[in-house]
């Protein structure tokens, strides 16, 4: 059993779903937390998934920053930050009004998480709003 210094307990939640309390090990790779996650709420497809704050700054939790996950807090599953910045990208481009605005919305509550700012970036996603504004559109 890994020295106690290592081991955090959290709480990891879900919309529809009872949270899970784990120990979570900071030795194990992240993706193997989140695989572990998924499998205790019969959810296909971890890589597609990931943990985020759910009070303050919703940031994402990566290797680099999981070491300032502190006992006793609580996390949320939700969506893996490169297939939220191809959804936002994919929204903010649709022809609806309404998708398009709440694309935006979305957009400028996520886009302070440098994780997601980066995936969205590596789409070009910056190109397009700079666009967006230069041509008006609403």
């Amino acid at each position: 059993m890994p020295p106690q210094k290592d081991i955090v307990k959290i709480a990891i939640q879900m919309p529809g779903a009872y949270p899970q309390l784990i120990d979570l090990d900071q030795k194990k790779p992240l993706s193997t937390v989140i695989k572990e996650v998924c499998d205790g709420w019969n959810i296909n497809a971890p890589e597609k998934h990931a943990l985020q704050y759910t009070d303050g700054i919703q940031t994402y939790i990566t290797e680099s920053n999981r070491l300032d996950i502190k006992n006793g807090s609580i996390l949320r599953l939700t969506t893996a930050p490169g297939r939220c910045a191809d959804q936002l990208y994919t929204g903010i481009q649709n022809l609806n009004t309404d998708v398009k605005c709440d694309s935006l919305k979305q957009l400028a509550g996520i886009s302070t998480d440098v994780t997601f700012a980066q995936e969205f970036i590596n789409r070009d996603g910056h190109a397009l709003l700079v666009d967006i504004v230069e041509r008006g559109s609403e």
